[in-house]
């Protein structure tokens, strides 16, 4: 949402120094010719990123402090100097806490809760099925309102970026349901997803002051609409680029839900059809339909517009920015491998679209790690508007939610996407740090938990002035406070995932995230010609330890949503940052959905905790 009125971006002039920017660009130009040239897409770490690989004129000798457990004996075996041994008893788990009231009453809270946001979800969005919306204020079918609030805030439209992480949080909901013990198809919310593709099938071509769908699809990157579907021809920061490609990721993690279910979208129809006897009039009746009406639009948008500048999620700043950028990889990188790994026969072989999405798949790429400036030498996090840097600090909570939506890959432990900037990556983790620290302090509703190592209530930027209603200050949200838990409970599921050794730096800039789960991990080697790394086996006591501390760090931050929700579960888009209380537009719908996912994710991790000999909860 965020306020009408908007800054220009400013030209991105670092200042950075001149042999740091070097070995910077150097490293990213390896590690990207590396992955363009590989004929599998190279997953991405987080120091090929940031701090580059090993050049071939760099001498420095890696030495390693393994932890195998940190409550036993003998904790570490450094390797090196014997003068170093104090590390054997140096570096610690610290200590934590995941929340402020007895654990059953955490874990009752949590279920009820996670029941109620996706009621509210449901209950936010135009379905004959799910509410009267449709009947009493005329909500099109499929159009999802970001809240019920009409006034004091307004918000009662339909934005593309929010109706598209909304119903990816249903499709995600009809996943789970099948996968139950008792596995159901849960056919009212096939048909509401059915519904939501339609609507958008109508919005594509709908004119309205961002442009058209001919020549260059402009149209589509109009962000907001009115309920009904016609256009709000308003003044507004438009045009937005970050819709049509969530839209995408939606669509395909939708079919592939299907094809998992071993579903065409023909039996998707007629399942629901013959299940609530009525007809969906829908523009599309099967697969191919529904990739050339609805997809390959969304796609070309960003194919003709991705260099474009445009608005930002929260709707004030026109530029470039990261989670535009990395939603505009993901989309593309999935059709590339929807065209050729999964429906070749759509493609058609004479002007091959297939052949144009991977030449745009390595140019976003490109852009993302070099040219775009979210990469800063002077920085160890992600910038998420290069343009603005020196206005801002450049951390934004859109480079959390940027992660976890493009890396929402429903628990499988790997991706065929390969897309970098996953949630254990540096750059990710170190904004995560940096948010909690400023707002730590910022806020006073977070005073209490200051230095004590808990979850805070977090904001979408340190600079923000937006108070759900004008300007003067800004607040904590909700949904950002749950994407941090989010990126915790995920970061345990990589690394599992992963079965790697988990190896961190030992060097506070490059690890400042680490500093909450580590006691004295920096460490400033007098020997320039070695870097030192903290190891913990994969599978080790160690590891299993390290896992549990950081599901604590994530319940803790879910614990500080609980001091704030109403009684009856109720969470509005903010609250204040004096008082607590519920701020801005009511049942906003992204609180309620940010906070589903979350615990949906919690849920997952927990299994696999438990299974673990070292964890339980």
């Amino acid at each position: 949402m965020g306020k009408e009125s908007s800054y220009q971006s400013l030209p991105h002039n670092s200042c950075t120094k001149w042999t740091k920017s070097v070995v910077l660009t150097l490293c990213a130009s390896f590690v990207l010719w590396s992955a363009c040239n590989s004929s599998q897409w190279t997953r991405w770490t987080a120091e090929a990123q940031y701090f580059g690989p090993k050049l071939p004129f760099t001498t420095l000798t890696t030495r390693n402090v393994t932890i195998v457990d940190f409550y036993g004996q003998t904790q570490t075996s450094p390797t090196g100097n014997p003068g170093l041994s104090y590390y054997q008893h140096r570096i610690q788990l610290r200590p934590s806490i995941p929340h402020t009231v007895a654990r059953d009453d955490f874990n009752e809270w949590l279920r009820l809760q996670s029941t109620v946001s996706f009621e509210r979800v449901l209950a936010n969005i135009g379905d004959v099925n799910l509410n009267q919306l449709h009947e009493k204020d005329q909500v099109a079918e499929g159009a999802v309102i970001a809240s019920p609030s009409k006034q004091s805030p307004d918000y009662f439209y339909h934005w593309i970026r929010d109706g598209a992480i909304t119903v990816n949080t249903v499709v995600n909901k009809i996943w789970d349901d099948s996968q139950e013990p008792k596995p159901v198809l849960n056919f009212t919310l096939v048909g509401t997803v059915l519904k939501y593709l339609n609507n958008s099938f109508v919005l594509q071509r709908t004119d309205n002051p961002s442009g058209s769908l001919a020549p260059d699809y402009k149209g589509l990157g109009e962000p907001k609409w009115l309920v009904n579907n016609g256009p709000f021809t308003g003044n507004w920061g438009r045009p937005q680029n970050d819709g049509p490609p969530l839209r995408v990721i939606t669509t395909f993690n939708f079919v592939q839900v299907l094809h998992d279910l071993d579903l065409t979208v023909e039996q998707a129809i007629k399942l629901y059809q013959d299940a609530t006897k009525s007809d969906l009039h829908l523009v599309f009746a099967n697969e191919r339909d529904l990739y050339d009406k609805i997809i390959k639009p969304d796609l070309e948008f960003v194919t003709f517009n991705w260099k474009s500048d445009s608005f930002d999620l929260w709707e004030e700043i026109n530029g470039q920015h990261f989670f535009t950028t990395l939603a505009q990889l993901k989309a593309v990188k999935l059709g590339w491998n929807y065209l050729v790994n999964v429906q070749p026969d759509f493609d058609d072989s004479s002007s091959s679209f297939a052949a144009v999405l991977q030449s745009n798949v390595d140019d976003i790429l490109s852009f993302l790690i070099e040219g775009g400036g979210f990469i800063n030498a002077n920085k160890n996090h992600i910038i998420e508007t290069p343009g603005i840097l020196g206005k801002r600090s450049g951390l934004d909570i859109a480079v959390l939610i940027g992660s976890i939506l493009t890396h929402d890959d429903r628990g499988k432990p790997t991706s065929i996407d390969n897309i970098p900037f996953d949630v254990e990556d540096s750059g990710i983790l170190n904004s995560l740090h940096g948010l909690a620290k400023q707002m730590e302090v910022l806020y006073p509703v977070n005073h209490q938990r200051a230095n004590v190592n808990l979850g805070v209530a977090l904001g979408r930027y340190p600079e923000d002035v937006y108070d759900g209603v004008g300007t003067s200050e800004g607040n904590p949200w909700f949904l950002a406070t749950s994407a941090a838990a989010e990126v915790f409970y995920k970061v345990i599921w990589r690394y599992y995932a992963l079965e790697k050794d988990l190896v961190i730096p030992m060097d506070g800039w490059k690890s400042e995230f680490w500093s909450r789960v580590f006691d004295k991990i920096d460490f400033t080697s007098k020997d320039e010609s070695s870097e030192w790394q903290l190891v913990i086996p994969y599978g080790s006591p160690a590891f299993k330890q390290t896992m549990v501390s950081l599901f604590t760090l994530g319940d803790s931050f879910l614990d500080k949503v609980r001091e704030h929700v109403s009684a009856d579960g109720e969470m509005s888009e903010q609250l204040n940052r004096y008082t607590g209380y519920l701020q801005g537009a009511r049942h906003l719908t992204w609180s309620y959905g940010a906070f589903w996912s979350s615990s949906r994710w919690r849920a997952q991790v927990l299994q696999k905790l438990n299974g673990q000999e070292d964890a339980t909860f």
